[in-house]
């Protein structure tokens, strides 16, 4: 009943105090939740998904999407900057570092406030427990000198679109860099739940879980349809 809880408040994205009563009273289902996250609960379970093998581990794809910051995430005591909430065009925003493989399901999180470039966010996903990546689709905007050096380090492929102002245009192989669409549908399939499309949490670690508690559903589905 706690998880059916937690899954509810993630799905609808309601206020955690008009959590419906069939799961029992809010507040304490909100502190088993806290407590699972501070915990690592979360993470622990993805790491499990992780281990599974299923699909194509050592193909991944990285990528980041803007979510809007509702009224009622500010007022963190050490400062929104802190807790993943930034501005970027005028808006209060977070903004959502993620890599998937090739299954499209994802494999590491981050979560910064919403001005931060895509490429400042890699070394947070990638540096996360994983599978070794061999080739790593991104967009033109991770085309950076450091990107490209950290995958020659790791024995991988960076398999990303050159800018325009590079001297030197790198090859793309075309067939491969088109399942960089994946993430874009992983993201949609995580914004399906109201709490990511919206955040209204004020700390960093509550906003995490709940993108932790998607991604898992996510895998379960991998295994739910397989069987």
């Amino acid at each position: 009943v706690v998880l059916d809880g937690i899954f509810w408040i993630a799905r609808t994205g309601v206020p955690l105090s008009d959590l419906h009563e069939h799961f029992g009273k809010w507040a304490s289902i909100y502190r088993q939740f806290r407590r699972w996250k501070l915990s690592g609960f979360w993470e622990l379970l993805l790491e499990a998904f992780k281990e599974s093998g299923r699909g194509n581990p050592s193909l991944q794809i990285i990528d980041s999407t803007i979510i809007r910051a509702h009224q009622c995430s500010a007022g963190a005591k050490r400062g929104t900057p802190r807790q993943g909430l930034g501005r970027s065009k005028g808006s209060f925003t977070a903004k959502i570092h993620l890599r998937i493989n090739a299954l499209g399901v994802p494999i590491a999180v981050a979560l910064r406030g919403g001005e931060a470039s895509g490429p400042k966010g890699y070394m947070p996903v990638m540096d996360a427990d994983g599978p070794a990546t061999k080739v790593l689709l991104a967009d033109e905007g991770y085309d950076a000198d450091f990107i490209r050096a950290d995958m020659g380090r790791r024995a991988g492929a960076a398999m990303i679109p050159t800018k325009r102002n590079r001297l030197i245009q790198l090859p793309v192989d075309l067939a491969i860099y088109a399942l960089r669409n994946m993430v874009e549908r992983c993201f949609n399939k995580l914004k399906y739940a109201w709490r990511l499309a919206t955040r209204y949490d004020v700390t960093a670690d509550s906003s995490l879980g709940f993108i932790h508690i998607i991604s898992i559903r996510l895998w379960i589905r991998q295994f739910v349809n397989a069987s």
